[in-house]
């Protein structure tokens, strides 16, 4: 029960929306009309389920049958196309994950699954690396979301660290301006100098 199962879920050609719209702003907002095709593909990794709900859930949940294909484990990569997969960034909620852990637990209420959810492009046609580079970038917001590898994880738990003692600096109130510039170098921090020194 505790295996990860993977699943690819594609949109049917005439309800391929999304890839079709990908294609077009390839050509018109990055300027590569090389592209034969594009292909998108939803991943769901489940852990936590057993074989009889992840396969209801499989025609129930993750797919529409009359509009999508499911496929089990993996994709084939046709000779000459390219694919790369997007997850979102730890800690970012995943709305689609979590619908899916909510309608799971609708059929079978006994469990609890772990889902995990990534985007999975394929682009077909004579692109070169710079211009696949190009769509990836188009393709990754790296506010929320990072570029993640194929190979299927062993489990989806996740340990989190204790997090360690909050830092205390004696003395901050009475810093001069060079030692609190010193410190703010140190530390890395996602505000401007003057914000450092308005906290003080």
């Amino acid at each position: 029960m505790g295996k990860v199962k993977r699943i690819y879920v594609e949109k049917q050609d005439p309800y391929a929306v999304s890839a079709r719209q990908l294609e077009e702003e390839c050509a018109s907002y990055l300027g590569i009309h090389s592209i034969t095709k594009i292909r998108v593909f939803i991943r769901y990794d489940v852990e936590g389920i057993s074989d009889e709900t992840f396969e209801r859930a499989c025609k129930m949940v993750f797919a529409e049958p009359p509009v999508d294909i499911l496929y089990h484990e993996d994709i084939d990569l046709p000779s000459g196309a390219r694919a790369f997969s997007v997850e979102y960034l730890p800690g970012q909620f995943d709305q689609r994950a979590d619908s899916a852990v909510q309608c799971v637990q609708f059929i079978n209420e006994d469990e609890t699954p772990i889902i995990r959810t990534a985007v999975t492009y394929m682009i077909m046609g004579d692109i070169t690396d710079e211009e696949f580079s190009r769509i990836r970038s188009y393709c990754i917001n790296p506010v929320d979301s990072r570029e993640t590898g194929f190979e299927k994880p062993d489990t989806l738990e996740t340990d989190y660290d204790e997090p360690g003692d909050v830092k205390v600096f004696d003395g901050f109130i009475s810093m001069s301006e060079d030692e609190l510039k010193k410190l703010y170098d140190s530390l890395g921090l996602a505000m401007t100098f003057k914000d450092f020194l308005h906290i003080q």
